[in-house]
């Protein structure tokens, strides 16, 4: 009787996470039959999580091997149209997007035609050294590590260098004056790369200043730098004579027919998930609506994709992270997902599984036990991407509120992925 009621929960559990979302990649049965439980219970969870917050929408997935075993969409993607949150829907993911930077600086390497250790002086139309050491020139591995000493908290006047591509669906009478405020400061020019990263770290440019650069010297600290990644896409640029968006699309999402994904919006079809944040009114969190922007330093964390073809990417990392990848060779990729650092240069001694700040490839996280990762956080996003070498596992999450709650959906996920780890290993 135990054996027959086991059989009809695992038939049923099929049932229903098949119908749950029939566009997502089937896993092999042999692969679901193991931890189709599993799975149940983490979307149970997840959709518990769904009923709680105030996160309009997100979506997860997760992957083993090349077979994507769980991928699904939560909420509204677009509150005033009532549009779900699907796979398909393309979501801007932050941060993540430097992944694909340190994945086209290698390619240069592979190329033979960049060196991690050259200097970028050597490379750049312009000039860029640290006013407070002058004498130590900045390398390609300095940007690629968050070493250089370039940091993000220069004054760029009264509008930022980034343009809304549509207006505020509110009044101004409409929305508290932070918000108002925050619209306007958006509501700028956009610059080409090259011009933005003059102006910032150019002694002649209209932003410059010293403490645009911090006090450490080149290649001593490791200090998550923004703009330093940008002036890493730009030298992808230089080398490669292209834009950089033009550089990633031939070398990366064709490759990998990631077909839903771009740097800018005009790019790509109408599925988009809108942004939100909050704001407080009468002392009352409220939520609104935030208008799409374009930002001049757009490859630091202004890619856009869904989660089918984020899931094509994690494979492919995946893929390399084994000797087995197709747009880079198992040198490149060795370079890119290893320590490039060691312990001195960094303050933070969170061991745990998703401190991004442990080590670092080539703009690769690399934590205590091994996982390989990047995070993102941005107007409107909080994101993850993550691939647990050990098991041969990844998953991936983003939601367009940036709200404590994304935390939670994040620990259900590393839950499951562990317990189902444990489960094919057996």
């Amino acid at each position: 009787m135990k054996s027959y009621r086991s059989y009809i929960l695992v038939i049923a559990s099929v049932v229903i996470f098949l119908s749950c979302n029939s566009k997502q990649n089937k896993p092999h049965n042999q692969t679901y039959n193991s931890i189709g439980l599993e799975l149940d219970s983490l979307h149970l969870e997840l959709e518990a999580i769904k009923e709680k917050t105030i996160i309009p929408g997100f979506s997860v997935a997760v992957i083993h091997d090349d077979s994507t075993i769980y991928r699904r969409g939560f909420g509204q993607s677009d509150i005033l149209n009532n549009n779900n949150f699907t796979p398909e829907t393309i979501h801007t993911i932050a941060s993540i997007s430097k992944t694909f930077i340190g994945v086209s600086i290698m390619k240069l390497v592979e190329l033979g035609k960049l060196n991690l250790d050259d200097p970028i002086n050597e490379i750049l139309p312009f000039k860029i050294y640290s006013p407070h050491y002058p004498g130590t020139p900045i390398t390609v591995r300095h940007l690629v590590t968050h070493t250089s000493s370039l940091n993000d908290d220069f004054d760029d006047g009264e509008k930022r260098p980034s343009q809304l591509i549509e207006s505020s669906i509110y009044a101004k009478n409409e929305i508290p004056q932070s918000l108002a405020q925050t619209i306007y400061y958006y509501d700028g020019v956009k610059l080409e790369l090259e011009d933005f990263m003059k102006e910032a770290f150019t002694p002649d440019g209209k932003w410059y200043a010293e403490s645009n650069f911090s006090q450490f010297r080149p290649g001593d600290k490791y200090e998550y730098s923004n703009e330093g990644s940008n002036l890493a896409a730009l030298i992808v640029e230089v080398i490669a004579g292209v834009p950089f968006h033009q550089f990633t699309r031939e070398n990366i999402f064709e490759p990998l027919q990631m077909n839903n994904t771009s740097w800018f919006y005009g790019s790509l079809d109408s599925t988009f998930s809108k942004v939100y944040v909050l704001e407080n009114v009468d002392l009352v969190s409220e939520l609104y609506e935030f208008p799409r922007h374009s930002e001049s330093n757009y490859p630091c964390g202004d890619l856009k994709s869904s989660m089918i073809d984020l899931t094509k990417y994690l494979a492919e990392i995946g893929r390399g992270y084994n000797g087995e990848g197709t747009i880079l060779n198992s040198e490149s990729y060795k370079t890119l997902l290893s320590p490039q650092l060691g312990r001195e240069k960094f303050e933070d001694i969170d061991e745990g599984p998703l401190n991004d700040e442990y080590n670092v490839g080539v703009f690769w996280a690399i934590s205590k036990p091994g996982l390989v990762l990047h995070k993102g956080g941005s107007i409107g996003v909080y994101s993850i991407l993550y691939f647990d070498p050990e098991n041969n596992m990844g998953a991936i999450a983003y939601c367009n509120l940036a709200h404590q709650d994304f935390g939670k959906i994040v620990s259900v996920i590393r839950k499951y992925q562990t317990k189902m780890a444990l489960k094919l290993k057996q």
